[in-house]
């Protein structure tokens, strides 16, 4: 009963109670609790059960009771929230239908007392009516009367939209609701006046904003370093030709950036123009002030005769602008000195040459100022649009793609005065076998030459004629016919002053008279090229972008300023260039010049070397640099330059290649140089790489450096001894014929030029190769000054080419290595076969051959230590001492006899070679104090060497010992054979006895 009791007061209160949760047990349901309940006291045996099912039951009950006490003083308060809200908003609503009920009532009262009284209300309204429009027209006559004073007065302050607001509003009332005014026929004709008077003055004033005002403000930004590019500023200081003052000046460059980065923004629907009258500069704002001129040419009705006007007098004006920008960068910078050199030929390729920053100077203002002008245009054509849907007016205007035409005809005309187009058939004609893209091949200017067969060439050819020249003619004729007036005679009034470039004596006068920035040439397109590029891309982009049915042609093709400038490039510069650089290649590998070296400190300064170069690597290499330089100048026309490095370098390494075969292969086919066919066979050239020397000498470290860190002199002998028993195994026992060995020092000392000189061009043309940017790897536009992404099979040839040269390079220097080596073999062999070892005079003086010797490697020596560098000719004279002892200690086998007379010489002959190859290598060479005690050893008898070998070890090889005792015994004739048999079957003995011990 308590149970349900519980679940009764909880049903009450609308709380539902959860029973306690025990340990983990999920929560049980209270009707659950009482069936369990109900159950066990059904169940239970025994009244001590049901007792303590009682008391449990009662515990839960009284828990429940608590909880629900609890939840009850918890939710008091909102309850009584609750009933005090809702009583408030129930008090709120009787009152408002209170009132509303209030207003009902009194509208219908005013309803009725309205409608009793409206005769007389309608009475009054009418006669207020008639009496408010015979006041407005008084006003009106009043106002018309004094409309051509306000009308002077604001066209003076320049605030024309007022002006042209007041004159056609007064028009119109003279028209409509005075005009049967007869007094007011005078003003209305003096109106009028004014009208045609005022449209003249919108057109000017338009056309002032478009055009003539960008010069100066260019100018005078640029000088202060605020224009777009101010590292080309001009930078004379103190002339403030503009006629504003500081105020005014500052107005108008803020104007001038803001015309450049604001975009153009038409009305909004509703929206109308408003002039501010009270004392701000009208003209502050450009955009602005040519929106309210064009509007008031639409309240005029002349705005379709201004759009003509402006179409007409476009192509004039952008013609007048790049003659007074020139006129005034002429001002700014005076010439220079009549006692100055002359520029050189290619003087423009010099990106700090006086005309280049002169020229530069003019494209960049030209290009701001159009820039400017086109954005003029834009904003003139938004405000046109917006007035003549506004009024209602019918127009054929023009298009911003007829704009950006006009502007890139008039740039046609100046790059056509500076790239002197003039002289482009003319070229043609005399260079008739320039180079093309699809063929280039300089070899012809590198072989020999045959007196050529003149040609006849006809007169006139239409073929050289260029689409440039005839856009030139055209835009002169049209200039004049629609002017009435030369294009280039030019006098503008630019607010107070008047800015006139030719006057009135220009008339008539041709281009040839214009004034220039600088000469023309065709080399001023590498000075002009990527502005120009920039511009072109910045012309497609817009036209590309234009609106209406014309702009999707400009998205297939380029623009007619590209097709000019890319036309220009291929028929007239690259033949140009061509002619000139094979030209200079052909003066630089002539067979008389080839050999000639630049020994100009200052040069080889610059070139960062110490040792003289051959004039014709410095030549070519001058030329690759002009080519390279040309990568950035004209970057898209990057691949035919490399093209043209790929053939200059192919025929200069034919040179190179027909110079060392002139030297290592004479003219008679059965004569050879050895040194030249051993350097080319592959196994010894292969032998002599691998050595750790020639390591160590391309990687640029001092040979002794590397040799005495981890190797022992053993090593060291032991590697040089190989490379001596390598060249004697090539060579045999034969003599070798003088015609076969490079006598001439001049020769060597050629060899060395070469060497040096390709080992220098190849690196330089590997750093290159590596420095430039591969088209598959290169992403995004390239930006001015970077050198352009060319095509892998380029590079690869560059690199390929690099290491031709390179490897000749190393070609010369094994040659200069192995023919040291051949002369020791070439003087010494003789040696023993000469005889006079056991002669009884003791002669003090060395043999003559090897005198002989000792002279021809200081004269070696001589001819190569100004030539190369200190670590080749270490290299070259390195380990000639072991070759040098090896050929002294293999020469006893033929000698005959030897006595001690033919020792002390033969010691004597080791000592004076010894002596020449220290002043040489500056070391000493243990290998011949080896030899001479090898020699000294033959002073005993053969049972005192064999008593040595067993005393002190071996010291000398066995082949060395056998050879030995063998001329000994040939040296005493009364020895038996069996005597020698014995000796030699001992030394075998002893020699394996001392192998088994080690």
């Amino acid at each position: 009963m308590n149970e349900l009791k519980q679940s009764t007061k909880m049903a009450d209160t609308g709380t539902p109670q959860r029973p306690a949760r025990t340990g983990k047990q999920p929560p049980k349901e209270s009707s659950g609790l009482l069936m369990s309940v109900i159950r066990t006291l059904s169940a239970s045996e025994s009244n001590e059960q049901r007792d303590r099912e009682k008391a449990r039951l009662e515990r839960e009950y009284h828990k429940s009771d608590q909880r629900l006490d609890h939840l009850i003083t918890n939710h008091d308060q909102s309850l009584k929230d609750v009933m005090q809200i809702f009583g408030e908003v129930s008090g709120r609503l009787a009152d408002a239908r209170k009132r509303i009920r209030t207003i009902k009532e009194n509208l219908a009262a005013c309803k009725r007392l309205l409608h009793c009284k409206r005769d007389e209300l309608k009475e009054r309204w009418l006669e207020g009516v008639e009496h408010k429009h015979v006041m407005l027209l008084l006003e009106q006559i009043d106002e018309v009367r004094d409309v051509g004073e306000r009308v002077g007065s604001y066209v003076n302050k320049k605030h024309y939209l007022h002006a042209t607001q007041l004159l056609v509003t007064s028009l119109n009332r003279l028209g409509t609701d005075l005009k049967m005014v007869e007094a007011l026929k005078d003003v209305n004709l003096d109106l009028h006046a004014r009208k045609e008077k005022l449209h003249e003055v919108l057109i000017d004033e338009l056309h002032k904003h478009l055009y003539q005002r960008w010069t100066k403000e260019v100018l005078a930004l640029r000088r202060q370093g605020s224009g777009r590019d101010s590292t080309n500023t001009l930078t004379r200081a103190g002339s403030d030709r503009a006629s504003l003052g500081t105020g005014k000046a500052d107005k108008a460059r803020k104007n001038l950036l803001e015309m450049i980065t604001t975009p153009v923004k038409g009305l909004a629907e509703g929206e109308s123009l408003e002039e501010d009258v009270g004392g701000v500069d009208p003209e502050a704002n450009t955009q602005h002030f040519m929106a309210i001129l064009v509007e008031c040419l639409a309240l005029l009705g002349k705005l379709p005769d201004a759009v003509e006007t402006i179409k007409r007098r476009m192509q004039k004006e952008l013609g007048v602008i790049i003659q007074r920008t020139t006129q005034q960068i002429v001002e700014y910078h005076p010439p220079a000195p009549p006692d100055d050199p002359p520029p050189s030929v290619l003087a423009y390729l010099k990106a700090d040459s006086r005309e280049a920053k002169l020229l530069q100077e003019l494209l960049q203002v030209v290009f701001e100022q159009f820039r400017l002008i086109v954005a003029a245009h834009q904003s003139v054509l938004v405000s046109m649009r917006a007035s003549s849907d506004k009024h209602g007016i019918e127009l054929h205007l023009y298009s911003m793609p007829d704009v950006w035409s006009k502007v890139q005809a008039a740039l046609q005309v100046m790059l056509s005065e500076y790239l002197d187009l003039s002289q482009l058939g003319t070229t043609q004609q005399q260079a008739p076998a320039a180079f093309t893209e699809t063929a280039t091949d300089l070899s012809s200017f590198f072989t020999k030459k045959r007196t050529p067969r003149i040609k006849n060439y006809s007169l006139f050819k239409f073929e050289a004629s260029y689409h440039a020249m005839t856009m030139n003619s055209y835009l002169m004729e049209q200039a004049a016919g629609q002017a009435g007036v030369d294009l280039f005679d030019f006098s503008i009034a630019d607010g107070n002053n008047s800015s006139t470039t030719g006057g009135g004596n220009n008339k008539g006068k041709n281009m040839n008279d214009k004034t220039l920035v600088c000469p023309a040439s065709p080399h001023n397109i590498t000075a002009i090229f990527n502005p120009l590029q920039t511009f072109i891309r910045e012309i497609e982009d817009a036209l590309a972008c234009s609106p209406g049915d014309e702009s999707h042609q400009y998205t297939k093709t380029h623009c007619t300023l590209h097709v000019f400038i890319t036309d220009y490039i291929k028929d007239a510069f690259l033949a140009q260039l061509h002619v000139e650089t094979a030209g200079r290649l052909e003066q630089a590998t002539k067979a008389l010049d080839q050999w000639r070296t630049c020994r100009d400190p200052t040069l080889l300064k610059t070139m960062k070397v110490n040792r003289p170069l051959l004039q014709s690597s410095i030549s070519v290499w001058q030329s690759i640099e002009e080519l390279r330089w040309l990568l950035g100048a004209l970057p898209l026309y990057a691949d035919h330059f490399v093209s043209m490095m790929c053939n200059t370098l192919m025929n200069y390494r034919e040179t190179c290649q027909a110079a060392y075969r002139g030297i290592t292969q004479p003219d008679s086919e059965d004569k050879r140089i050895i040194s030249a066919t051993w350097a080319k066979d592959e196994d010894i050239s292969r032998f002599l790489r691998d050595l750790p020397n020639w390591r160590v000498l391309q990687a640029g470290v001092s040979s002794e450096c590397t040799i005495g860190g981890d190797e022992n002199p053993e090593e060291v002998g032991e590697r040089n001894r190989k490379e001596a028993e390598i060249l004697t195994g090539n060579l045999g026992d034969q003599l070798i014929p003088q015609h076969e060995i490079l006598a001439d020092p001049a020769q060597l000392r050629t060899l060395g030029h070469l060497q040096e000189s390709l080992e220098w061009f190849g690196s330089c043309i590997v750093k290159f190769a590596t420095s430039l940017p591969v088209k598959s790897t290169s992403s995004g536009i390239m930006v001015s000054g970077e050198v352009p992404p060319v095509s892998d099979a380029s590079v690869q040839t560059l690199t390929s080419l690099a290491k031709d040269f390179e490897e000749l390079a190393h070609t010369c220097l094994l040659v200069l290595h192995l023919e040291v080596r051949l002369h020791c073999f070439f003087y010494l062999l003789p040696v023993a076969r000469g005889g006079g070892f056991a002669s009884g005079l003791d002669s003090q003086e060395p043999d003559n051959d090897v005198l002989k010797l000792i002279k021809d490697l200081a004269t070696i020596d001589e001819a190569l230590t100004n030539t190369l560098h200190p670590r080749k000719c270490k290299y070259i004279f390195e380990g000639l001492g072991p070759l040098i002892a090896n050929i002294l200690m293999t020469s006893v086998v033929h000698i005959r006899r030897i006595n001690e007379n033919g020792i002390k010489k033969m010691c004597r002959n080791i000592f004076s070679i010894q002596q020449q190859l220290t002043n040489i290598t500056m070391t000493r060479e243990l290998a011949l104090d080896q030899a001479r005690q090898y020699y000294e050893m033959l002073y005993h008898n053969p049972d005192e060497i064999l008593n040595g070998i067993m005393n002190r070890g071996k010291q000398f090889a066995e082949l060395e010992y056998i050879n030995a005792l063998q001329l000994l015994h040939r040296s005493s004739p009364g020895l038996s054979q069996e005597s020698l048999h014995t000796s030699l079957q001992r030394l075998s003995e002893i020699l394996g006895d001392i192998g088994v011990t080690v």
